[in-house]
């Protein structure tokens, strides 16, 4: 008997904990009974009791939770009913938590005013009295208390202080529930109940009902800060303080979506409105996030990015309830809820630290704050990866679920919004980030405080989510060392010390940051070479295009800003092609490498698969960033870059296509688009201005070698000789170009005597990359030739390609040999250690001397002697080739033909675009309102009829 005592004791207790304490709290606080620390020691732990009680029922006896209390004893169908479900317990353990948080960071910022604590108790008992309810009368209450004390909450900030935005909001919240109110009025008329249960049973389509839901709905969406709806929310969320900024935008908005949820999945169901909220859930998600990329101030960007979010989780209600994928689809909305309240509560409690240190919102006064508050723009950037749905965070997860319904049901035109709003989510939280990290204009002393403590905590929070949810399902499979993985890890295991130890030897740039970024990447670039399914692959992926952009952004050139953003946006669209594909590859059946090719793939995954990558990799086409990254990064970034990073799009492609797999046609197209890449790579770098610059380009080139082998291995996946040979390439292209990027970095520092030492490794390597007589590179390149050829395609062809490859390596040694020599001497130059250098010497060495192990298990089947004779009039032809050309170009002062790259991404024109912010501007004013409420109405009416 004491279990079922015990759990009929903590069930009645349990409205106490959770409602009427912070209600008796608030009478303690207006009448100042209690200190505001006697308030805190005893409200938080009561309030988090019973949230534990909470969920101690739904985990034991969830019957007896869903029966409810019945209010005053009155039976249904005219008593009021409360209840706990396990998605009303999560949002009520979110608000939990939020609110902890948020009211330590009052008490932090020592606000003594007893009038804010009694509205901060009263909001707090709204909101778990909104979770808790039943009842459309009932919640109808809930929400005038919660609006009110909100608003009040507003109206006590010091930035509003004649009242406006509170002012605004309170008459906002008026309209609002006058709508909702009517709604429920017409409700209990015809039906003579507001249990939210029985409506779910008794209601129909009717016109009556189709006039119920329309009020209630634009009721609940003016709550909620809706598009078009929305417009009092940027002011009075930028303008409260950061932690009422915090609950609003983490919990009052969201609990009033919550309730449109439960109005459209129980009694309005039958209504059929899913393309309405197909329409104003895409419509919130791109408005908000593209105000947001224009907004100057951090706290208003944050309450735009609110709206946006928003519209993530309306796009639920798109959906049909009769698909097996609605549930996970609504599993992931309230994991997205929740990841989504708990990083903006994080993002709004350190905006308002931000704003206290720097003593001002304009984005610009930012500038180099990393450097001075490390671990609360650490928590801000872990709130910001979640938010913008960085596996495996919360956000991550809710968003994929969430896709998963979208893309199973074919709602294609809302997938596709869906991931434009994730490219926007990124793009202004990246852009605050990016201005942070810039160096700073002054130099500062670092801020000590505990305040960045709380936004830390709840990005922590918010990844945890995520973390949980993976592995309580099994998404994440245990690392491996197979035979592709240890071909991949040879040229990391050379690099990866090499760079590391030079950092920590001779810091290049001498930035502690840089070197954590540089561990974190070796970190997950590990990951990816040992993992064993595509969920696991892809979110070292992720991280990795994420590290990519924070090293580039080390550089010292003007061109370094322009270089990061550039190679961001391609990451980002890199990311949300690879997300679609892995929702997609999760509906169609394994995320195991095994289960997972390109052959069993749907031709639309494999297309996002396949651009994915091809994006990673820079392969032609796709092949923007390389060109510009690789000049503006550090010669370190870029040997990481170009010698192991690039190659994950090849791993990924040799990963999806196994021996057992089927033959995909599109090889061969594959395979001659990258015999052009290596012919355009090289003609690139052969008449390119800078070192770096051809560097790049010949990556592009070599790619394009790889992406041929990958074609013609998609066209017989059982060619064991052929994967060997594109891995063999990898190798030797990963050494030789780290080699060629630290070398030429280091190039400007060094005296005449040790170019010349330098010179002599470098010149290996780029002979290896040509192919010339007797070295690794010519053992590949014929091999690869013959095996082509063997299958039918044109193999000579990459002939053309070694000449181009040579031109570009001539033009290389030209630009070195044209810079000024240093005149230090070798015992005492800068960023010189001998043993590092024999190290890097190791790895010119190896380029060379490593594919020529593999004539012991795989001779190369022709003349061996006839392959070094033809390599030998390739190196003949094509110097020639490049010593007319600039005897032309210096004799007739002809200037060579360049080709252009790809534009570069016009980050900063896209974020001064004035037609959004007119347009906001307008939407403020009381007549444009009632013209929304009126174009929503009409709209809604218009699908009904």
């Amino acid at each position: 008997m004491l279990p079922s005592i015990n759990a009929s004791l903590a069930f009645n207790t349990l409205p106490v904990l959770l409602v009427i304490v912070p209600l008796l709290l608030s009478i303690a606080a207006f009448t100042r009974l209690l200190s505001i620390r006697h308030q805190l020691v005893i409200g938080i732990p009561l309030i988090a009791l019973g949230n534990a009680t909470g969920a101690w029922l739904v985990d034991h006896n969830l019957a007896l939770v869903l029966d409810g209390w019945l209010l005053g004893g009155w039976a249904l169908p005219i008593g009021i009913r409360w209840a706990l479900e396990p998605t009303s317990l999560v949002l009520l353990t979110l608000t939990t938590v939020v609110a902890i948080a948020a009211s330590l960071s009052s008490a932090g910022d020592r606000i003594k005013r007893h009038e804010y604590w009694t509205l901060w108790w009263l909001m707090w008992a709204a909101l778990n009295t909104l979770w808790l309810s039943r009842d459309l009368f009932n919640v109808y209450v809930a929400l005038e208390l919660l609006s009110l004390s909100a608003a009040g909450l507003v109206a006590l900030s010091p930035k509003d202080p004649y009242g406006f935005s509170a002012l605004r909001y309170v008459l906002v919240a008026l309209i609002a529930s006058l709508l909702y109110l009517l709604g429920v009025g017409l409700m209990y008329g015809t039906h003579a109940t507001l249990d939210i249960d029985l409506l779910n049973e008794r209601a129909t389509s009717d016109t009556l009902h189709a006039i119920a839901a329309l009020c209630m709905t634009l009721g609940l969406m003016m709550k909620a800060a809706l598009v078009p709806l929305h417009s009092w929310l940027p002011q009075a969320h930028s303008r409260a303080s950061p932690a009422v900024s915090a609950m609003l935008s983490a919990v009052v908005v969201a609990v009033a979506l919550y309730w449109l949820w439960q109005l459209w999945l129980g009694p309005f169901k039958m209504l059929s409105m899913q393309p309405l909220f197909a329409f104003l859930g895409g419509l919130s998600l791109l408005w908000g996030g593209v105000n947001a990329l224009q907004q100057t101030q951090l706290k208003r960007l944050i309450a735009y990015s609110t709206i946006s979010q928003m519209g993530y989780a309306l796009l639920l209600l798109s959906l049909s309830t009769d698909a097996s994928s609605h549930a996970l689809a609504q599993q992931g909305a309230t994991t997205l809820l929740v990841a989504h309240g708990l990083a903006k509560a994080g993002l709004f409690l350190a905006a308002g630290y931000l704003v206290f240190y720097h003593q001002g919102d304009q984005l610009q006064q930012f500038t180099g704050s990393t450097y001075r508050l490390p671990w609360l723009w650490a928590g801000f950037a872990l709130c910001a990866a979640s938010l913008v749905g960085l596996p495996p965070s919360g956000g991550f997860v809710g968003k994929w679920w969430l896709f998963m319904g979208l893309w199973e049901q074919q709602r294609w035109l809302s997938a596709t919004v869906f991931l434009l709003g994730t490219l926007l989510t990124a793009g202004y939280l990246t852009r605050v980030i990016a201005i942070a990290l810039r160096p700073a204009p002054l130099p500062l002393a670092t801020a000590c405080s505990y305040a960045g403590l709380l936004p830390l905590l709840l990005g922590c929070l918010a990844w945890g989510v995520g973390m949980t949810l993976v592995i309580q399902n099994g998404y994440l499979a245990l690392p491996s060392i197979d035979r592709t993985t240890r071909y991949f890890a040879l040229p990391a295991l050379l690099i990866w010390p090499l760079i590391l130890l030079w950092q920590y030897r001779h810091p290049s740039p001498p930035s502690r940051f840089f070197a954590v970024i540089l561990w974190l990447t070796a970190l997950f670039h590990v990951i990816a070479l040992t993992s064993q399914d595509w969920l696991t692959f892809y979110t070292a992926l992720a991280w990795l295009g994420i590290l990519g952009w924070l090293l580039i952004l080390h550089g010292k050139a003007s061109t370094t800003p322009q270089a990061g953003r550039t190679y961001l946006a391609m990451m980002l669209v890199a990311e949300v092609l690879l997300f679609a594909a892995t929702a997609s590859m999760a509906l169609q059946g394994s995320l195991a490498f095994e289960k997972a090719t390109f052959a069993s793939l749907s031709v639309a995954t494999a297309l996002l698969v396949g651009g994915g990558l091809a994006i990673k990799s820079g392969v032609l086409g796709v092949h923007g960033w390389l060109p510009i990254a690789h000049p503006a990064a550090p010669a370190l970034a870029s040997a990481l870059l170009s010698g192991v990073m690039i190659k994950l799009g090849v791993l990924g492609a040799l990963r999806l296509t196994p021996d057992n797999a089927s033959a995909v046609t599109a090889g061969e197209m594959l395979f001659y688009w990258g015999v052009l890449a290596a012919l355009y790579g090289g003609v690139q770098g052969t008449f390119s201005g800078t070192p770096k610059t051809v560097l790049a380009w010949s990556s592009v080139g070599q790619i394009g070698l790889l992406s041929a082998g990958v074609g013609i291995l998609l066209l017989v996946p059982g060619n064991d000789t052929l994967r060997t040979l594109i891995m063999l390439l990898v190798i030797s292209h990963g050494l030789a170009k780290s080699a060629l990027f630290i070398g030429a970095g280091q190039w400007g520092a060094l005296s005449g005597r040790q170019r010349r030492i330098i010179g002599a490794g470098m010149t290996i390597a780029a002979l290896t990359l040509v192919g010339v007589p007797f070295s690794g590179g010519l053992y590949i390149k014929s091999w690869l030739t013959y095996a082509i050829s063997t299958q039918g395609f044109a193999g000579e062809l990459l002939t053309f390609a070694s000449i181009a490859t040579a031109g570009a390596m001539l033009r290389y040694g030209w630009l070195l040999l044209k810079q000024p020599a240093a005149d230090a001497p070798l015992n005492t130059a800068p960023l010189v250690s001998r043993w590092l250098w024999a190290g890097w010497w190791l790895l010119c060495a190896s380029a060379w001397l490593v594919p020529l192990i593999w004539q012991w298990w795989l001779p190369y089947p022709g003349s061996w002697m006839a392959a070094n004779i033809k390599a030998l009039g390739v190196i003949t032809v094509s110097g020639s080739v490049a010593v007319a050309t600039l005897y032309r170009c210096a004799t007739f002062q002809v200037k060579p033909i360049t080709l252009s790259p790809l534009t570069q991404f016009p980050w900063r024109q896209a974020t001064r675009s004035r037609f959004a912010w007119r347009v906001e501007r307008q939407l403020r004013h009381w007549p444009v309102i009632g013209v929304m409420l009126v174009s929503v109405s009409s709209l809604f009416l218009i699908i009904y009829l």
